[in-house]
């Protein structure tokens, strides 16, 4: 398995969490790497433009690790 995915950022949890959806269509949340600096504002800087969640599969709960 890959040590790190991209996926599609969609949204954000009321906790804090990154909401993607995978290659599959499926949406699912993913908890912020503590040292990640990403607010829901960060959402609607650039609509047109898509934002790509880094996640870190080897964490025990997958993280996200950059947002780009």
């Amino acid at each position: 398995m890959a040590k790190e995915i991209q996926q599609l950022v969609v949204g954000m949890t009321r906790d804090g969490d990154i909401v993607v959806k995978s290659g599959r269509g499926r949406m699912y949340s993913v908890k912020k790497a503590a040292d990640l600096e990403f607010t829901c504002e960060d959402l609607f800087k650039d609509v047109e433009k898509e934002l790509y969640a880094t996640i870190d599969t080897e964490a025990e709960t997958w993280e996200c690790i950059s947002i780009e």
